[in-house]
């Protein structure tokens, strides 16, 4: 027997009124045919800069979603969740978003457009770390400098320790296996992806989904969803990006980039996962490789 489908009890009177406000727009063109369009996304994948690009094309039917398997969605809402714990897990969701897809389109299986972002798996950790590093040591302050240990080379230490240590390193590969496909029911290696693309589109039961990766450019990317969604005047236009967060975050991005790159082996590892490959060929893989493993210039 199914486990019971999730039920959502808030006491945050901010999430309950955006739920609401979310749930009503998905509900109204109900009556009319509307067919949602859902940008469904790990966390640190360009999804801010393609869901605004969605909605400012004219669907105003647009919502974005993190996590939608029930096993990844708390009951009671109280406050957003963060990169917090140095857990390997993916962290349970309370995004309004979330629970709107869940509700109104996942369980009662209507039908709707899903946009899905791959992105490098490295690339996702590495900005994980550049935001909340100093949710995981104090010794990175709030402010991106890293005050002690004063060095840099203590401080890739240190970075190192938790990046391979309990750190959700695995996030985009692990959001694929475990939210993903057990909420659309679907085995996403079952069918081919088009590396050289770097886009492939489905059908799978009621809902039509564009799965493409990051590091095509905005222009290719605002091609690809232009198509796909048939709105010709849908352009991307990046947004949200780490360096977005202030220049004070350079020294953490350094600091992590230089731990990663201490780990070649296991940066392969990563890369070599079948999901990575799946999405990225040998000839790509290498070069991802390289690009995380080589070194940078020497911090004093």
């Amino acid at each position: 027997m199914n486990a019971a489908a999730p039920s959502l009890v808030s006491n945050n009177l901010s999430f309950a009124a955006r739920y609401a406000v979310k749930r009503l727009r998905l509900a109204l063109p109900m009556f009319g045919g509307g067919r949602p369009a859902v940008t469904y996304a790990a966390y640190r994948t360009a999804s801010t800069a393609i869901h605004h690009a969605i909605r400012g094309a004219g669907l105003g039917l647009s919502v974005k979603a993190h996590m939608l398997a029930r096993e990844n969605m708390v009951a009671e809402v109280s406050q957003r969740q963060g990169f917090h714990d140095a857990s390997a897990n993916l962290p349970r969701s309370c995004h309004v978003g979330d629970w709107a897809v869940r509700l109104g389109i996942i369980e009662p299986r209507r039908p709707a457009d899903f946009v899905i972002p791959v992105r490098d798996p490295w690339a996702v950790a590495h900005s994980i770390f550049v935001l909340s590093a100093p949710n995981f040591d104090s010794r990175f302050t709030s402010i991106g400098a890293v005050d002690a240990p004063a060095s840099f080379a203590q401080a890739v230490d240190l970075a190192e320790s938790i990046i391979f240590g309990g750190f959700p390193r695995e996030l985009m590969l692990r959001w694929i296996r475990d939210d993903a496909a057990p909420a659309l029911g679907w085995d996403p290696l079952s069918r081919p992806f088009d590396v050289e693309r770097g886009a492939s589109e489905y059908e799978h039961g009621p809902w039509r989904i564009q799965i493409l990766r990051t590091d095509l450019s905005d222009e290719r990317k605002s091609e690809v969803l232009q198509r796909f969604l048939g709105r010709p005047t849908l352009q991307v236009v990046a947004k949200n990006s780490s360096a977005s967060f202030g220049p004070e975050r350079g020294v953490i991005a350094e600091v992590a980039r230089a731990a990663i790159a201490r780990r070649p082996d296991a940066v392969r590892a990563l890369l070599d996962d079948p999901v990575c490959a799946h999405y990225w060929s040998d000839a790509q893989r290498d070069r991802m490789h390289a690009r995380w493993t080589t070194p940078r210039a020497v911090q004093g």
